[in-house]
């Protein structure tokens, strides 16, 4: 673990909530997770937990001692209820913005949720070089600032995160 990397960085507060449309990569199981001592890290899919063979898939590829694992939303909200983050450093990575106001819906008290990774489509503009945003997007994270939680963008925890600002 790179303790130098950790005291730079005090913004990070856990369970660390991202948003990457990649899901589970090395920028996140090596980038973030090893570099900062993820565990568990936890895909938060409805989606991916319906598709059993990509659901496996994912849970392979990340390292054993990061306790990689695929849920629900639901499950994660409920994981939170019982305290099972507490003292864990935990990270939630989710597939969109509208996930992680479903998940704030479900009674998980995100403080904080990191941009990581929105790639082009047709439908998105260039908010940063790796944050592409549709106007569904733009409203969502609207919405996520609106419950007080404060968004932000960062690609890796070696870099600056940049404040996202919304419309305004």
């Amino acid at each position: 673990m790179n303790l130098n990397l950790l005291r730079k960085n005090t913004r990070i507060s856990f369970p660390l909530v991202r948003v990457d449309d990649r899901l589970l990569h090395g920028q996140v199981i090596v980038g973030w997770g090893q570099s900062i001592g993820i565990c568990p890290m936890l895909l938060v899919s409805d989606r991916v937990t319906k598709d059993t063979p990509l659901a496996q898939t994912l849970r392979q590829i990340v390292p054993e001692e990061q306790q990689g694992d695929v849920i629900t939303l639901e499950e994660a909200a409920e994981r939170w209820k019982r305290g099972d983050f507490k003292k864990t450093r935990a990270m939630l990575v989710l597939e969109t913005p509208v996930d992680a106001l479903r998940l704030i819906k479900l009674g998980f008290p995100m403080k904080s949720l990191t941009l990581g990774g929105l790639h082009y489509r047709e439908d998105r503009e260039e908010f940063l070089p790796y944050i592409f945003l549709s106007e569904w997007d733009f409203v969502t994270l609207e919405e996520i600032m609106k419950e007080g939680v404060r968004v932000f963008c960062q690609d890796l925890p070696a870099t600056k995160p940049v404040p996202f600002k919304g419309l305004a």
